[in-house]
């Protein structure tokens, strides 16, 4: 339970120092239950959480932590403190998103995974200028889960990607498509009956491991006990498309979201019954001043998909 005395000190703190960096750091504390992991999460350093953390607790008159315990954890008043942070830091996300959608934005940086440039980059990009004639756009490409960490930390506004693989609180999180995979294998192994059969029969081309979409085609084929004869990896599904039509081996590849169906140059068989999907998303901080262009984003995907 909050007591009265906590919130009241907490609400004076706030409004005299109006340290949102400290409130963001005690916030991603509450969620890591580390120094060392709360620091990768808001980009600061082990002992620069600590100075801030020493910090708090003294502007606030407060043991926040337990320092006892290794690694120190948060005391049921830290907790509380915490709790309220992130409804403080909820409320202004909702007070800039009312201005934002007052005012024009004028410039935007949005990150792409590889799968998606072909179809969804010309897409989103295209409907976007249409929109904001006058707005500028970077562009930034990347594996999913640099981008999602890049827009946790506001060092991007967007991404489209990959859903993330772990609970990433920074982030706001709204899927626009879930895209079927499918093995494929050159024509020469059209008499192969199923996935796992057509899986097995040259060596693998992987989607790199590096991206989350060939960390759960890994973790699938290992749960259904499939063992393939490793080739390479690659990082685009149009290497991989090209590689099979040529020969190389066979893969498991998506077919991605406004793309035209698979080549007629390669057999493909669903991966898994139900057949495994890859769920794209788009994503933003969880604190963004841009909500007017997440809604243009939103309308441009459903346009194009419709």
């Amino acid at each position: 339970m909050i007591l009265f005395e906590e919130y009241h000190s907490f609400i004076s703190y706030f409004f005299t120092s109006m340290n949102l960096r400290q409130l963001r750091t005690l916030t991603a504390l509450l969620d890591q239950h580390s120094f060392s992991a709360a620091g990768e999460r808001v980009g600061l350093s082990q002992s620069a959480v600590s100075v801030q953390m020493r910090q708090l607790e003294e502007d606030l008159g407060a043991s926040l932590f337990d320092r006892n315990s290794r690694p120190p954890q948060l005391t049921e008043t830290g907790e509380n403190i915490a709790l309220l942070a992130r409804d403080v830091l909820g409320q202004i996300e909702h007070i800039r998103s009312v201005a934002a959608s007052r005012i024009v934005v004028d410039t935007v940086s949005i990150g792409f995974i590889s799968t998606a440039l072909p179809t969804l980059l010309p897409t989103v990009l295209s409907g976007l200028r249409e929109r904001y004639p006058d707005i500028e756009i970077a562009v930034k490409f990347g594996l999913s889960e640099e981008l999602a960490y890049a827009v946790a930390r506001q060092e991007l506004d967007f991404a489209i990607q990959t859903v993330p693989r772990e609970n990433i609180p920074e982030l706001v999180i709204t899927e626009i498509a879930s895209e079927p995979l499918y093995v494929i294998g050159p024509l020469s192994q059209a008499d192969a009956t199923s996935d796992a059969e057509l899986a097995q029969r040259m060596p693998f081309i992987f989607f790199t491991k590096a991206a989350w979409l060939g960390q759960q085609i890994a973790a699938r084929l290992q749960s259904r006990g499939i063992e393939v004869d490793e080739g390479f990896e690659v990082n685009s599904n149009e290497a991989a498309v090209q590689l099979v039509i040529e020969g190389f081996g066979v893969s498991i590849v998506p077919h991605g979201f406004l793309s035209p169906p698979l080549s007629e140059q390669v057999v493909r068989i669903p991966f898994c019954r139900p057949v495994e999907v890859r769920k794209l998303a788009l994503i933003s901080p969880i604190q963004s001043g841009k909500i007017p262009i997440t809604e243009a984003i939103h309308d441009i995907l459903a346009e194009a998909a419709a």
